[in-house]
């Protein structure tokens, strides 16, 4: 078996289309029967090619350094948001990272900022877009809790013009499959200056946001889907062409309907916290005994600034009143991401059973996970082992019974 039949039959799979855009025609991805995108491919021979590449089961930590806690690598964690109440209404949060993506086209520091948003003409679908001004990046600020073609055209993107430069906005996944991908091809190295990242606890499939437009009872599908924003956290808002609105809480969303429908390889994720990136953000939730309370509110991003360049854009961002920051101590950040947190200490435990049961398949360095599990609940975490197993077992059978 192929290393990439083993990476579909065992669910591991990003559907982030590196693998098309590196294949020569080779492969095309298309959306498979759980709503996901899953690439098709012809002939064995670019199977160390992909396989090299593809974040679904190669990361590396480049981040790696003497500044470690279970957070990862940190110089300076602070909490922020976009001085320009717009972009902080507006988007999914505090609007941190919009505010620096605009801040960074600008100072002309970069040419484009490359991020995903919605395909045009639909309200479902998304892909990356290259950003140019402030009016680009703002009308593609807000989360999508859905799959994307991301790196499809990437080398088309590039070699358009070899001069530009880009920052890149994306799942701490997007930021490993980038760095993967200029590591294989060193030729693009200066295309991508800074890495921005969102906290991510997963990557629901588009029949999710489907099962949640349903609950509204509405025969026709929307105009437009915001999933988040317009508020903190904003709620799951669909438009319909007669003007009419439907909405539900984020809690209702995503808490009850698409946090519910991910894929196995997002369970055993080694890096929901953009440990990769050069600035990495999340949510600031506001706490309520000892857990993040949704309440809408004026909203607010944690940053993680990772590295020496991530340091000095976020503080002249501040200079130049891009964003407002304030201090925060970092070990509030396991209450306002109860989540993340108890996912770090587990994690470890999920990728040994997936390790043992595939042979080894996930090549993951610098990450940190099994020296966290270790600090953790040894029980809960021999627990979330068998249940891993257990699940990749019967997900394995199931593939195996539609091939």
């Amino acid at each position: 078996m192929t290393k990439i039949a083993e990476i579909i039959k065992n669910d591991l799979c990003l559907g982030c289309g590196l693998c098309e855009a590196v294949s020569q025609g080779k492969c095309r991805m298309h959306l498979n029967r759980k709503g996901f995108y899953e690439p098709e491919i012809t002939g064995t021979e670019l199977d160390d090619k992909i396989s090299r590449v593809c974040p679904g089961i190669t990361i590396q930590n480049r981040n790696y350094g003497k500044h470690l806690s279970i957070w990862g690598n940190v110089l300076q964690v602070s909490n922020a948001w976009a001085a320009d109440d717009n972009i902080r209404r507006q988007s999914s949060s505090g609007g941190v990272t919009s505010a620096l993506a605009v801040y960074l086209l600008e100072s002309r520091q970069v040419d484009g900022v490359l991020h995903v948003g919605v395909q045009e003409g639909t309200y479902l679908y998304n892909k990356l877009y290259v950003s140019r001004n402030r009016n680009d990046v703002l009308a593609r600020n807000a989360s999508r809790y859905a799959p994307a073609e991301v790196f499809n055209h990437i080398i088309d993107i590039f070699v358009a013009d070899q001069q530009e430069t880009f920052a890149f906005i994306g799942k701490p996944c997007d930021i490993a499959a980038m760095q993967n991908f200029i590591a294989a091809y060193p030729e693009y190295k200066h295309k991508v200056k800074y890495y921005l990242a969102i906290f991510c606890a997963g990557m629901p499939s588009y029949k999710a946001t489907e099962k949640a437009l349903a609950t509204f009872n509405k025969k026709e599908k929307p105009r437009s889907l915001r999933y988040r924003g317009d508020g903190w956290p904003g709620y799951f808002t669909a438009t319909y062409q007669d003007g009419t609105s439907c909405r539900m809480t984020y809690n209702e969303s995503w808490g009850k309907i698409l946090g519910r429908d991910l894929g196995f390889r997002c369970k055993i994720c080694p890096d929901g916290i953009g440990l990769l990136a050069d600035i990495a953000s999340g949510d600031s939730w506001n706490t309520k005994d000892g857990y993040p309370d949704f309440t809408e509110a004026d909203g607010k991003n944690f940053c993680f600034i990772r590295t020496d360049k991530g340091l000095k854009l976020f503080k002249e961002a501040e200079e130049k009143g891009y964003i407002v920051t304030e201090s925060l101590n970092v070990n509030e950040i396991q209450y306002m991401q109860r989540y993340q947190y108890d996912r770090r200490h587990l994690v470890g435990w999920r990728i040994a059973a997936v390790q043992c049961l595939t042979g080894g398949i996930l090549d993951y360095h610098g990450l940190g996970f099994y020296r966290t599990a270790l600090k953790g609940n040894m029980a809960r975490g021999i627990k979330d082992a068998l249940g891993t197993a257990k699940r990749l077992i019967k997900l394995r059978g199931n593939n195996g019974k539609q091939q």
